[in-house]
């Protein structure tokens, strides 16, 4: 396990090894960095999705937004 890593983590690599799931270290950040690329492909397409939404007008004022979600978690408006 590379010296470098934060104590935290260092524990953390440690406990999931101890799991057995990964055979090594090597292993376990292979998962990670696959997931850390899932999660950036993901939120990219997001971002792509909301701008062709906002491209064929499927979109909702920013106070409308903010009304709505006032209501949704009963929080009073703002005087």
């Amino acid at each position: 396990m590379p010296d470098t890593l934060p104590e935290d983590l260092q524990q953390f690599v440690s406990q999931e090894l101890a799991t057995g799931r990964y055979h090594s270290t090597e292993d376990l950040l292979i998962e990670g960095l696959r997931l850390l690329q899932r999660d950036r492909a993901e939120a990219a397409e997001g971002v792509r999705a909301g701008l062709r939404d906002l491209e064929a007008g499927r979109f909702q004022p920013l106070d409308e937004a903010f009304d709505e979600l006032r209501r949704t978690l009963s929080i009073p408006a703002e005087p």
